[in-house]
C-alpha cells in the first residue's frame, strides 16, 4: 500500500469507528511493520482493508456493492460564456494559524454536529453519596480477602446505571429515521460504553470508548470481572473491532479531573449518555 492512501484508509478507518478511529490506526501502524503484531480478528480486518485498495479513485459501486473501475470523463463541453466571478467572502477570517481538521478528529467533528440531529432531553441532579461510599468500603473489604482488586466509584456507579435500566428499560431504546419515518428502536441488550482515558508514548491523550456486552445479564461479580477486562485491554492495546461496536448507552467520568457538571452529547445510534461529576 503507498504512502498516498494513508488519507484514504484513515477516512475509511474513522468513518467506522469514529472517536475511537486513532486507536484504530495506531494498530494499522504496527500491522504495517509487522503483521503478527496485532491479534487474528485486527489482521484479517487489516488485510481486507489494504487488499481492497482503498483510494480515492475507487468510489462507485455496482449493484452488488463490489468496487468498480472509475468512469472515463465524458468530452468536455463547447465552450460557454465563462461563469460570473463568485461575490468576494464577507465573512471575517479567523486570527492565528488555520489548520484543517482531517482524520479521526474530522469524524468526531461529524459525529458532534450529527448527534444535533438527535431528539434529546438533559437531566442534572445532585445525589448524596455516604450510602455508596460505605457500601464500596464494605466490597473493597471482601475482594481485598479474596484477592480481587477494588471496586471504583465509577464502577458502582455503572452498575447502577445497569440495573436503573431493569426498571426503565424504554431508556436503552435508540431513535433512527427508518424509510424517513422517525422510529424507536426497542433493544433488549444493554452494551456498556465505558470511556477509557488513555495517555500516549507521546504525552497526548486520547478517550477510548469500548463497550460491556450484554451488561443486564451479567451477576454483580461478572459486571467487576468484564468492566475490568475492557480498561486492562484498552490499556494494553488489545481490543477487538467488536468491542466498539453496538454501544446503546454510555458512561463517561468527567469527575476525576475534577468537572463539576457537563452536558456529554449524544451520539447516534445510542440512548442515554451519563456523565458523572466530582464529588463534594
Amino acid at each position: 500500500m503507498s504512502q498516498q492512501n494513508t488519507p484514504d484508509l484513515s477516512q475509511v478507518i474513522a468513518e467506522e469507528f469514529g472517536a475511537n478511529a486513532t486507536y484504530v490506526e495506531t494498530l494499522l501502524e504496527r500491522f504495517r511493520s509487522n503483521p503478527e503484531l496485532v491479534d487474528d480478528s485486527w489482521r484479517a480486518y487489516f488485510n481486507e482493508l489494504t487488499s481492497n485498495g482503498v483510494t480515492a479513485t475507487v468510489a462507485a459501486t455496482d449493484g452488488d456493492g463490489a468496487a468498480t473501475a472509475p468512469k472515463a470523463s465524458a468530452a468536455p463541453a463547447a465552450a460557454s460564456a465563462p461563469a460570473p466571478a463568485p461575490a468576494p467572502e464577507t465573512r471575517p477570517q479567523p486570527e492565528g494559524e488555520v489548520l484543517p481538521i482531517r482524520g479521526p478528529a474530522l469524524k468526531i467533528v461529524e459525529n458532534m454536529e450529527s448527534s444535533l440531529s438527535v431528539p434529546t432531553a438533559t437531566s442534572e441532579r445532585r445525589i448524596p453519596v455516604k450510602l455508596l461510599d460505605e457500601n464500596r468500603r464494605i466490597i473493597n473489604q471482601h475482594l481485598a480477602e479474596n484477592d480481587r482488586g477494588k471496586a471504583s466509584y465509577t464502577h458502582l456507579i455503572a452498575w447502577a446505571v445497569v440495573r436503573a435500566l431493569d426498571t426503565f428499560p424504554q431508556l436503552n431504546d435508540g431513535y433512527a429515521e427508518v424509510n424517513n419515518t422517525p422510529s424507536r428502536v426497542k433493544r433488549k441488550s444493554v452494551n456498556l460504553g465505558v470511556a477509557v482515558d488513555l495517555t500516549k508514548k507521546d504525552g497526548t491523550r486520547t478517550l477510548l470508548v469500548p463497550n460491556i456486552k450484554n451488561a443486564n445479564a451479567l451477576s454483580f461479580a461478572e459486571f467487576l470481572t468484564a468492566y475490568d477486562d475492557v480498561v486492562t485491554r484498552a490499556r494494553e492495546g488489545k481490543l477487538q473491532i467488536s468491542d466498539f461496536q453496538g454501544t446503546t448507552v454510555s458512561l463517561t467520568n468527567p469527575g476525576t479531573i475534577g468537572t463539576v457538571a457537563s452536558i456529554p452529547r449524544l451520539m447516534e445510534g445510542q440512548s442515554v449518555i451519563i456523565a458523572t461529576g466530582a464529588i463534594g
